[in-house]
């Protein structure tokens, strides 16, 4: 099912059947038909608050609280009094508004007062109008649906309570429909309200306790079915895995009998073994290891050291003795300046000169 929004009466717009085609929406539903209730916070343990308030209201309301579907709201302070917000309805009217929900083609997952669909912004009344009646909201949680000449009493009224004068923001198709005194200090707009993008808040929802959806009301057999289905999903899944790794290893072995066929034609003979493969791999690889090992012995690095002292030479060499700890050249026909005695890492260079030989000794130094 998909969720969408839109007001009660405007269900006619949408394509929807009827029975097991019924959209899941949350509907905007009329004000006038809804009141508002501010009283003190019962004592009593909240779990008996729902029993307690239809006969707190009973002396408000003057109709059988029988008859009469109460929300519970937020609390609030208020000069020091914890006060409750309570919103009663009529059951005949949720049943009705039930029944041309159904009739619609919609199954209701949220209802909500229309008046809080108007924006709201601290210290701003909002007004708009809405077929023949103003939409008022005056807080985050509290407004009224009302014809003209009642609403801008209570405008006026709520006005006057307040310390601050709030801002007036009316939304309607035609300025002279608002009083003079109270047109020059409004805010005024031709804006509509578009009921399927304003933000619906779900915490005014009038479906609860017997009016609840069904939906909601959910058995544990519900997820215990959901838990079997996802079940059954892994065991599939895990089918399907091992199924698909067998394919893979039937082609991969088509594929090396293949390789193996194509190998034979093109190059004829016998085979080299697989193990005779891996001996010569290993055999290569560690002689790649002792090869490593011999270019970071201390000769090595000697003679490595030396393309800093022959390069440019011009010289001959005349013999070349190493050891574990040294290495020494005779070289011939060295020019002046040249092969000069220099610091190499690791190592110390003496130079000598007798008979026209220079020799060369570079002794390891022992690290400490």
């Amino acid at each position: 099912m998909t969720l969408s929004v839109d007001h009660l009466y405007h269900l006619d717009r949408h394509l929807l059947g009827g029975g097991e085609t019924s959209r899941a929406m949350a509907l905007w539903v009329p004000s006038q038909r809804v009141t508002v209730h501010v009283i003190d916070t019962p004592t009593a343990p909240q779990r008996k608050w729902i029993e307690l308030i239809p006969w707190i209201l009973e002396d408000r309301i003057l109709q059988p609280v029988d008859e009469m579907h109460f929300v519970l709201g937020a609390s609030s302070l208020v000069e020091g009094k914890k006060q409750l917000t309570v919103t009663v309805i009529s059951k005949q009217d949720m049943r009705e508004w039930l029944r041309i929900a159904d009739n619609g083609g919609a199954a209701a997952t949220a209802m909500v007062p229309d008046y809080l669909a108007l924006p709201f912004e601290s210290g701003r009344i909002s007004m708009a109008w809405c077929e023949g009646q103003f939409l008022v909201r005056t807080a985050t949680d509290s407004g009224f649906s009302a014809p003209p000449d009642l609403a801008w009493l209570m405008v006026r009224r709520v006005m006057a309570r307040d310390d601050i004068a709030p801002r007036l923001s009316i939304s309607l198709p035609d300025e002279t429909l608002i009083p003079e005194d109270l047109r020059e200090i409004a805010d005024i707009n031709a804006a509509e309200i578009d009921w399927q993008f304003a933000p619906i808040p779900l915490s005014a929802n009038l479906l609860t306790a017997e009016f609840q959806p069904e939906s909601a009301e959910l058995s544990s057999s519900s997820w215990l079915s959901s838990a079997a289905l996802l079940v059954l999903a892994l065991v599939l899944g895990f089918g399907y895995l091992q199924l698909s790794n067998m394919h893979l290893e039937e082609s991969i072995a088509e594929l090396e009998a293949q390789a193996g066929k194509g190998f034979s034609n093109v190059f004829l003979g016998q085979r080299a073994k697989p193990e005779d493969i891996r001996s010569s791999g290993e055999q290569l690889l560690a002689n790649m290891f002792k090869q490593r090992e011999s270019l970071q012995a201390p000769v090595m690095r000697a003679l490595t050291g030396l393309d800093a002292i022959m390069t440019n030479c011009g010289c001959d060499l005349d013999s070349l003795v190493a050891n574990d700890s040294a290495v020494t050249l005779a070289l011939k026909n060295v020019a002046r300046g040249k092969a000069q005695a220099t610091t190499l890492p690791g190592f110390k260079v003496d130079r000598k000169v007798a008979d026209g030989v220079t020799t060369l000794t570079l002794r390891k130094v022992s690290q400490r």
